[in-house]
């Protein structure tokens, strides 16, 4: 039985759609990570590398790891992973928005799920609303991420408003909370898919690399899917 206090952070996190815990991850392992993630983006030549858990070991133990779990129900699976590794080279604004697509292994075409695309290969589609009202991502931050570093800034509570067409966001912006989510490494930040979210581009720009974990309800995708993480 969960105690009263992880209740209240449970039904916290359902009613803003984010959280931030400090220090998860441990400096010894934040230095592994980062020479793995260097690896990997000197590899593909990429700012932003997908499915980075099939392609290290050691990512896909973090991302299966206690220390994340803890913020999980029991019954949900890793669904996606990216890294992203923001420089002063490659410093780039992100405009408000939602995460509506996943990532799934082949294209079908099935009742309320659409639009379709392509991205590094891999099939994403936008699902049901239901499907990503269940979904958490988990946010593991290897560099300090101040404002003044773009870190994310979300629109306290607007995953409870479920998709929007992207012609509603700037007024849902407009009338929201925007939270600044600055973190350092270790950190991780919690979040609904929904929750409206952007970043800035940095105004002291230095490294940013963050890994981008999206977990799953195991049977909420439509039986002809599969995820690919």
């Amino acid at each position: 039985m969960l105690s009263s206090s992880w209740l209240s952070v449970i039904e916290a996190f359902e009613s803003e759609g984010f959280e931030v815990y400090k220090g998860v991850i441990n400096s010894d392992e934040i230095d592994k990570l980062r020479v793995i993630s260097d690896v990997l983006v000197a590899e593909e030549k990429k700012a932003c590398v997908r499915g980075v858990a099939a392609k290290s070991l050691e990512i896909l133990g973090l991302a299966e790891s206690n220390a994340l779990r803890q913020f999980l129900p029991a019954d949900y699976l890793l669904v996606r992973s990216i890294l992203f590794d923001k420089t002063p080279e490659e410093n780039w604004p992100v405009l408000w928005h939602q995460d509506l697509s996943i990532a799934v292994k082949g294209k079908k075409e099935l009742r309320g799920y659409g639009p379709w695309s392509v991205k590094d290969g891999v099939a994403h589609v936008q699902p049901p609303s239901e499907v990503l009202q269940q979904m958490v991502t988990l946010r593991v931050h290897l560099d300090p991420t101040a404002e003044s570093n773009g870190a994310l800034r979300v629109i306290r509570s607007s995953n409870k408003s479920g998709k929007m067409k992207p012609s509603s966001v700037p007024a849902a912006v407009e009338r929201g909370e925007e939270v600044v989510c600055a973190c350092v490494p270790g950190d991780v930040l919690k979040m609904s898919p929904l929750i409206l979210h952007a970043s800035r581009r940095s105004e002291q720009p230095s490294r940013r690399r963050v890994l981008h974990f999206e977990y799953a309800h195991k049977d909420s995708l439509h039986p002809e899917l599969l995820w690919c993480k």
